[in-house]
């Protein structure tokens, strides 16, 4: 091949094409493309910014929770019972009891029970340890069926447990009615008091009852 038959070849740039933006779009479709996936991006994050605004929690923190108008809210678990090892009479009592405290106690509160998944997580960290320790095939076979199941029951299984939501107007108030509550209920059903991340938790299944943590 001679050296005259070597043309160079010209790539005309976008300028010197000066076609028009409809068949710039037809030549080049991946630029609509990559206009559509921002618009929906924008859109999308555009419905976030609502959430505070129809959420009636403003901020949490390891004392209370803070809410719209001025309220104050605390959140406890109500530690339960095994109605079924409990005699006629001992039922007995802890309802009377519990009805005593409904009786004095007039703040404005509620039970709430929430559907929560089965925590194993100190049981499969004993059986890793273990299996960590353990050469012989037949232990070792033992303990992955365990871990098997612990997985199974974490994933399938939920528990259900109950709380106790109380508001008051003003921090203050709400300590005198947090002191209140955990004695009133001590004899019947005793309150535990719950982790920041606990309440978080809480807050967000009632907000997305659909979703699962």
């Amino acid at each position: 091949m001679n050296k005259e038959e070597i043309k160079p070849i010209i790539v005309p740039s976008y300028t010197e094409e000066k076609v028009s933006k409809k068949n710039f779009l037809k030549k080049y479709p991946f630029f609509l493309k990559n206009k559509k996936a921002k618009k929906k991006v924008e859109r999308k994050s555009h419905v976030l910014r609502k959430t505070p605004m129809i959420m009636p929690f403003i901020d949490i923190t390891d004392e209370c929770i803070v809410m719209k108008k001025g309220y104050f809210m605390e959140i406890f678990q109500i530690m339960p019972h095994d109605l079924h090892s409990l005699t006629d009479n001992d039922i007995t009592i802890k309802l009377l009891e519990k009805a005593r405290f409904y009786r004095s106690f007039s703040s404005q509160h509620k039970v709430v029970g929430l559907n929560f998944p089965a925590n194993t997580e100190k049981q499969r960290l004993y059986w890793e340890r273990k299996k960590e320790k353990t050469t012989d095939p037949l232990r070792l076979r033992f303990i992955n069926r365990k871990l098997f199941e612990l997985e199974f029951l974490e994933r399938e299984r939920t528990n259900r447990e109950f709380f106790l939501f109380i508001y008051a107007k003003s921090t203050q108030t709400l300590e005198d009615e947090k002191k209140q509550v955990v004695r009133g209920m001590r004899q019947s059903f005793p309150l535990q008091a719950l982790t920041k991340e606990k309440k978080q938790d809480i807050l967000f299944m009632m907000s997305n009852q659909n979703s699962k943590l």
